[in-house]
């Protein structure tokens, strides 16, 4: 990703977007390695806090809806520090939290975003120790339900290093994507978190690497090519 994410609001995404072909390329990335299949479940993470993931995750999914005609649906697993219920204006309360305990319906619980065929699930209730809110069990039978009915769902999850329960989210995803903010992320820290998903034979998709207009030399951006695109063609005219 050539921009920072973190800084360009949901309501403001749309197919015409400079950045929505970085989205685009990672959408059909995941497709293909569904491989056709129905409800592939990807977890978006980051190795620590601050670095785009849950911006990634919107994005991948409006993406998603604006791509095709098919039925996509955004989790918020982050319920440490859930945001997606303000990023797509709707409220926090009945949502995950209460669906893993049991205290709710998927059918009351769903939010129907603004964008055709996104649906979402916010974070819900913050409860005291999320590590038992997040039983495997419990999580994998409910992604078994909604599997019948999305094509591809993306679970936004806390960061890998620093919560215990974005691991075992890990688990009953298809695949990880790990989003990386370029300049910021330390390489070891990266690595570490690599280290954690292969550790635990979970399938790491990809790395995002996030915001990296700012670190790459001036010729890979692409006001590069602009501006070089401009100053021919002036010359020409002249």
């Amino acid at each position: 990703m050539k921009h920072d994410v973190k800084s360009i609001a949901a309501s403001t995404f749309t197919e015409h977007s400079a950045y929505f072909a970085d989205f685009y390329r990672l959408f059909h990335r995941i497709t293909r390695i569904n491989n056709g299949q129905f409800g592939k479940v990807v977890y978006v993470t980051s190795a620590t806090a601050g670095e785009g993931k849950t911006t990634v995750a919107s994005f991948l999914s409006i993406t998603a809806s604006l791509s095709s005609h098919n039925f996509y649906l955004l989790i918020d697993g982050d319920v440490h520090r859930p945001t997606i219920h303000e990023r797509f204006n709707c409220t926090r309360e009945n949502g995950l939290s209460e669906l893993l305990l049991g205290e709710g319906e998927p059918g009351d619980i769903i939010y129907k975003s603004s964008f055709r065929g996104l649906h979402v699930i916010t974070a819900g209730k913050s409860v005291p120790n999320p590590f038992q809110l997040f039983s495997v069990e419990r999580t994998r039978e409910l992604l078994s339900e909604m599997r019948r009915y999305y094509e591809i769902i993306v679970i936004d999850g806390p960061p890998l290093l620093p919560v215990s329960d974005s691991l075992k989210l890990a688990q009953v995803a298809d695949g990880t994507i790990l989003v990386v903010k370029a300049g910021q992320t330390p390489r070891e820290v990266a690595a570490h978190a690599v280290a954690i998903l292969k550790e635990a034979d979970l399938p790491l998709w990809g790395v995002v690497l996030n915001d990296t207009g700012e670190v790459l030399p001036y010729y890979y951006q692409p006001k590069y090519y602009d501006d070089r695109h401009y100053q021919k063609a002036k010359e020409e005219v002249q």
